[in-house]
């Protein structure tokens, strides 16, 4: 054989090496585009750089409704509204730029992140990020590999879930109202809100008189049930605007946002008139139970540091007088001679 002929079979063999090595490309592309379509996630690779996708799998056209030849070309980060990192303990980031640089750098493995996105239609959802570092032949990290996924639904219901054990956490078990917390929580609030302003709030310490002899005669399941009867009493003499908790016991604390204290004496006036007129019909043979209650008031207006600690005492001291000194009686010093 000629040295031409040698030299041109030579050629001719790297150009079919070449050849065969651009078709298992194709072919493992393929492969992976029709591997991708066969799961719900979304596969990308991105490139850190750019920001941008070197590769994602066709299927996110269903995901975000941009096609993966768009994707291309879109900063991923400008579809995303909230970053929650999982990795960090769901906590909410305004932006990950030092959370990227710490993964850059190596320290940083998997990844794991919620994301708030914005679809090509405006709708938003919640997307599942779990990715590994991309490496280059260097042992540099360039990029991201993972996988996005639809989680919207999911997020709902926690957050149905959150709200749900939220409310149940603010609320008496027993009486189905606001327990101490909640009615601290929102005695703050009104006195917040009127540090700038000359409205008044006002608070009522109510507190059953007698009750534990209630409980030692007629046992401790009728005293709940005492209870229960005496919240809704409470309750029917308020506005839609006031609260009605149970402190703890048989005490219950009264808030009366916008109430003086000359109005919040004639509220308490009429919950004590009320409980003592109402004859409550416990256990099976409906056995009458008579019931009176002590009240303290106290006025954000009479305190010279607008404190819920302070109200609370105020409050809590003139109930100790109703109690000691008759019960069945409302107690507030500056306006006494009304009772």
């Amino acid at each position: 054989m000629e040295k031409a002929d040698i030299l041109s079979n030579g050629n001719g063999s790297a150009k079919n090496k070449n050849l065969q090595k651009e078709t298992d490309i194709a072919q493992l592309q393929k492969e992976i585009s029709l591997l991708t379509s066969y799961t719900a996630d979304t596969v990308y690779r991105l490139y850190y750089q750019t920001m941008k996708y070197d590769y994602i799998s066709p299927n996110v056209q269903r995901l975000l409704g941009f096609t993966a030849e768009e994707m291309q070309d879109i900063n991923f980060r400008s579809l995303i509204l909230e970053t929650r990192i999982v990795t960090n303990g769901m906590q909410t980031v305004s932006s990950f730029d030092e959370l990227e640089k710490m993964r850059k750098e190596g320290d940083v493995h998997k990844w794991q992140a919620d994301y708030l996105m914005r679809a090509k239609d405006g709708r938003k959802l919640w997307v599942s990020d779990v990715s590994q570092p991309w490496f280059d032949k260097t042992g540099q990290v360039i990029g991201s590999v993972g996988s996005l996924r639809d989680i919207t639904d999911r997020v709902i219901i926690e957050e149905r879930m959150r709200q749900e054990i939220d409310r149940f956490s603010n609320i008496d078990a027993l009486t189905g109202v606001a327990n101490r917390r909640e009615f601290f929580t929102a005695l703050d609030r009104e006195l917040k809100r009127i540090t700038r302003s000359e409205e008044d709030v006002s608070m009522l310490l109510v507190d059953i008189d007698h009750f534990r002899k209630i409980n030692e005669v007629y046992g401790k399941d009728i005293g709940d049930r005492v209870l229960i009867e005496i919240t809704k009493v409470i309750a029917s003499c308020l506005r839609d605007t006031d609260m009605v908790s149970r402190i703890g016991g048989e005490e219950f604390g009264v808030l009366l946002p916008d109430t003086s204290i000359q109005g919040a004496f004639w509220v308490a006036e009429r919950i004590r008139s009320s409980v003592l007129k109402t004859e409550l019909l416990i256990g099976t043979d409906k056995t009458p139970i008579g019931c009176s209650v002590s009240v303290g008031i106290s006025s954000a207006a009479s305190l010279e540091d607008k404190l819920s600690s302070d109200m609370f005492k105020e409050a809590d001291t003139r109930l100790y007088i109703a109690k000691n000194t008759g019960r069945n009686q409302v107690s507030v010093d500056e306006i006494m001679h009304t009772h």
